[in-house]
Formats: C-alpha cells, sequence, structure tokens
C-alpha cells in the first residue's frame, strides 16, 4: 500500500471503502454520486467534505482519481473525514440551467441526511457530523463548489477550497493541439456529439479523456454559451456583487492556466473585495503554473500548500 502522501491514480483509493449510490433519477438514468470512507475510522462522529469534480462541465466522473490530488488523501484521513462526491448532468447536451438543477437536487439530497441513511447498513458505528463541511472542487469542480456556497450555503458549510475554479466560462485560444497532447479538434467536433444524442437522453459521466475534444471545441470555437446558456447569474461572478456573504474561501490557481484564465479568479476576488461580501477569501497564485499543476504535489514539499490546508482545516473543523 503506497503511503498517504505518496499516491497515485492507480493507488488513490486504497485507503477507502468506495461506494456509488444515486442522488436523483432523470427517466431511468440515474445521477450517480460517489462516497470515500476511511478504512481506518473509528466510530464517532466525522466531519464531511464534497467533492465536485473538473472536466469543464463537459467530462469527468465522480470516482476518476486522476483529478483528486495527491494531497487530498492525508488531509481526508488526518481529519477522519468522510467524502462525498456528486456527479451531475454534462453540457453541451444538457445547460447550465439543468447543470445547477442537479445542484439544487445534491443539496437537497444532502441536507435530508441521504449519506448518513446510505451508509447506516454498512457502517453502523459511524456518524456523519453535518455540521463541519468543507466543499471543494477543481475547475468545473471549483465552479460547482462556489455556486454551492452562493446558492445553497448553510449554517454547517464551513469552508470553500476551489482550485483553478471557473468562475466565468470557458474559452481558450485555438491551439495545434490540445492540453492533453491530443491534437486539437475541429469545430466540426461538436455537431458530430450532438447528432448522436438521442432527445430525452442523459449524460453525467465521461471517464477522461473521453470529450476532452469537444470541451476544447466549444471553448476554442466560442460556442461554450450557446449550448450552456448565456445568463451571467449561471456564473460566481455574476453571483458575487449580490451575495451578503460567504463561507472562508481559500481559491488556487496557476499564474499560467491555458485552460481557466487566472484573470478570472483575479476579477472574482477583486469582485468579492469591492463589494463587501462577509467572509474571508484567500487566493494563491502559483507563478509560471498551468492547469492542474497540483495532481501530485506534496505538503512537506509545498510551504504555501501546507500553510493554505492548515487555514481551511481550521476553518471546517473549528
Amino acid at each position: 500500500m503506497a503511503p498517504l502522501d505518496d499516491t497515485t491514480p492507480a493507488t488513490r483509493f486504497d485507503t477507502f471503502h468506495v461506494y456509488r449510490t444515486s442522488y436523483k433519477k432523470i427517466g431511468d438514468h440515474e445521477i450517480e454520486v460517489g462516497i470515500l470512507v476511511p478504512k481506518d475510522l473509528k466510530p464517532g462522529k466525522h466531519p464531511l467534505m464534497v467533492k465536485f469534480h473538473g472536466g469543464g462541465l463537459v467530462t469527468g466522473d465522480c470516482l476518476y482519481p486522476d483529478w483528486i490530488g495527491a494531497f487530498f488523501i492525508p488531509l481526508i484521513h488526518r481529519t477522519s473525514s468522510i467524502v462525498i462526491l456528486p456527479n451531475y448532468r454534462l453540457t453541451p447536451e444538457h445547460t447550465g440551467a439543468e447543470i445547477l438543477t442537479d445542484l439544487s437536487d445534491f443539496w437537497t439530497w444532502f441536507k435530508a441526511h441521504s449519506p448518513s441513511k446510505y451508509l447506516a447498513p454498512k457502517h453502523a458505528d459511524l456518524d456523519l457530523d453535518y455540521s463541519k463541511v468543507l466543499v471543494t472542487g477543481d475547475s468545473a469542480g471549483g465552479y460547482l463548489a462556489l455556486m454551492s456556497a452562493l446558492l445553497h450555503r448553510s449554517d454547517g458549510m464551513k469552508a470553500v477550497l476551489a482550485q483553478y475554479p471557473m468562475t466565468d466560462y470557458l474559452r481558450q485560444e485555438k491551439a495545434t493541439e490540445m492540453l492533453s497532447n491530443m491534437p486539437a479538434a475541429p469545430e466540426s467536433t461538436i455537431e458530430k456529439y450532438l447528432s448522436g444524442f438521442k432527445p430525452g437522453s442523459v449524460i453525467s459521466s465521461a471517464i477522461p479523456p473521453a470529450r476532452f475534444d469537444l470541451s476544447y471545441a466549444l471553448a476554442a470555437y466560442g460556442k461554450y454559451l450557446t449550448y450552456f446558456g448565456e445568463d451571467p447569474k449561471l456564473w460566481p461572478i455574476g453571483l458575487i456583487a449580490d451575495a451578503a456573504a460567504m463561507p472562508p474561501t481559500w481559491i488556487i490557481h496557476g499564474e499560467a492556466d491555458k485552460v481557466v484564465e487566472i484573470g478570472d479568479s483575479l476579477k472574482f476576488v477583486d469582485q468579492w473585495t469591492k463589494n463587501e461580501v462577509r467572509g474571508e477569501v484567500k487566493l494563491s497564485v502559483l507563478p509560471g503554473m498551468d492547469h492542474g499543476f497540483d495532481d501530485a504535489i506534496k505538503e512537506d514539499e509545498e510551504e504555501w500548500l501546507r500553510e493554505g490546508l492548515g487555514w481551511v482545516q481550521e476553518k471546517w473543523l473549528g
């Protein structure tokens, strides 16, 4: 078994009981949610982490280990926390409004203590503490973490950790290749996917690199909002000006991010500050770092990460 601070995607879940269930159903399609329970948990009350996956709102899956940063594993174990990881419908087949409906339905399911009901037959000695919730996510997951705080905040939502979050819509320059070193996709890629989508169908999961080409095409050819929707209130940047309060929030972002522009996080934090939104916000900008730079970093090698996680843990657990 790999040390807690040195896991790879292949070993990331070795120290957990891993479960899949669902939090809603659309027709015959269940929108799934993953649950990670550390194998070394002792009986008693345990805080919760809600983690949304990235993928540009176009691809990804709740239990795709590559996008759960290695540094989360020791954090989860030392806080004796249980992790809840929701899926959600994906664009362009589904609109931003539909994705936010899934977000609302997930929080309704969560606030009804449904994770406890699911786990009770399997772990009768564990008590989930809904008064201590950390909400986190990377990229598109960071978007959903921030939207959770903006739209569904509760007293139990103690802190947010957003990794290079999409605070505004996804856009990028056309390139000869995509971030994953795959050839750049033509604009016709969008129609290829949409023409194969049957009316009434639902897509809420895709294992990368599936749909990377679609995500690139939507962003590079300026088609993202055509399918997602153009209402500014679909985005954190459109909501933060009217927010009265937010949980303590830490945003981390690479200065050289070619997928989610650093300027979007800078603008979001600036609007938070200018509008005197109650609640602390911290932004860590990492020089020279690109999108997804933090997948394999370790606390003991990165002082900024160790200090930031300490701050988040204090806000989360009090």
